[in-house]
């Protein structure tokens, strides 16, 4: 009788904790709200600051948006902008914190705002599967 309750018990701390895991979608979520809460704002190099990261879970996109301040919160920024989405693969494809999101088919948004007009939007793009991979 020993033997079988400890067998049961054994089952269901299995499924407990089995049921307690997090999937890789609602990880990313808790993620990124926590670097949002505890870290953000974040400089970024000179005059460009983090705001902040969203994960959206229903469309598997990562959302990160910047704020230029400073020296670079001018329109000349977004004639400098013009290759962006080429640079922001290579960044992507060597940050290796970001490749199970990548495996998963994980879409990485940038929204590039003004400090001086946060209506202002400098560049705003889409990395899709198609391409980083």
């Amino acid at each position: 009788m020993k033997k079988r309750f400890y067998i049961l018990a054994a089952a269901a701390a299995v499924l407990v904790l089995a049921s307690c895991q997090e999937s890789l979608e609602e990880r990313a979520a808790r993620e990124a709200r926590e670097v949002t809460e505890t870290k953000c704002p974040m400089p970024i190099g000179d005059n460009m600051m983090l705001d902040s990261i969203v994960f959206d879970i229903p469309t598997l996109t990562q959302s990160q948006y910047f704020r230029f301040t400073g020296l670079n919160d001018n329109d000349s920024v977004v004639y400098a902008l013009r290759d962006a989405k080429a640079v922001l693969v290579t960044e992507l494809k060597s940050t290796t914190a970001y490749r199970a999101l990548m495996d998963r088919g994980v879409s990485f948004r940038y929204v590039y705002r003004s400090d001086r007009n946060p209506e202002k939007v400098y560049l705003e793009t889409t990395l899709t599967p198609e391409d980083y991979r």
